[in-house]
């Protein structure tokens, strides 16, 4: 009897580290893991097209993995421009993202969190830019890319909305 109670107990107490088992300082990509955020219209560089981004869970929960499919502004053909990561770092308390595209680039940099909305901060040719992920509602997230002072946006390139795609 006293071990199946401390057989119980155990189930109880790891089952919701095993469920739960994602980083807490992933948090915020909870969620947006297992769903495809559509933007639609005019895309970064001016053209018109789509860009589809699909996040998932890695490392039983270490990790963001990110896909992401885009209208060539070029071809005008719709598909797979990057795969990236995100993770934290336990040494130094950060999280970083990696991004690596079709075409053999990679662009790497910090992600902050400030209550449900995603900021990553990287350099791209030269320039210090932020992407922000702004948080709406479940279903919709307002995008934008810019150049961020440290308090406002000095410069916006480009601002959408991701809308969580219906099954």
């Amino acid at each position: 009897m006293q071990k199946s109670i401390l057989i119980l107990f155990l189930i109880f107490m790891i089952t919701p580290l095993l469920i739960l088992g994602q980083a807490k300082e992933l948090e915020a990509f909870k969620v947006l893991v297992d769903a495809t955020w559509v933007s639609e219209g005019v895309q970064l560089g001016g053209h018109e097209g789509r860009s589809e981004q699909q996040f998932e869970f890695g490392l039983e929960g270490k990790i963001i993995k990110v896909k992401t499919y885009t209208t060539d502004p070029k071809t005008l053909v719709f598909g797979l421009r990057n795969e990236g990561i995100r993770a934290w770092n336990n040494a130094n308390s950060k999280m970083y993202f990696y991004e690596f595209d079709k075409d053999g680039g990679i662009t790497t940099g910090t992600v902050t969190i400030v209550k449900n909305n995603i900021y990553y901060d990287y350099q791209y040719q030269g320039t210090s830019l932020r992407d922000a992920w702004e948080f709406i509602n479940n279903d919709t997230y307002a995008y934008t890319v810019g150049i961020w002072d440290g308090t406002a946006w000095s410069r916006k390139f480009h601002e959408t909305r991701f809308v969580r795609q219906k099954q």
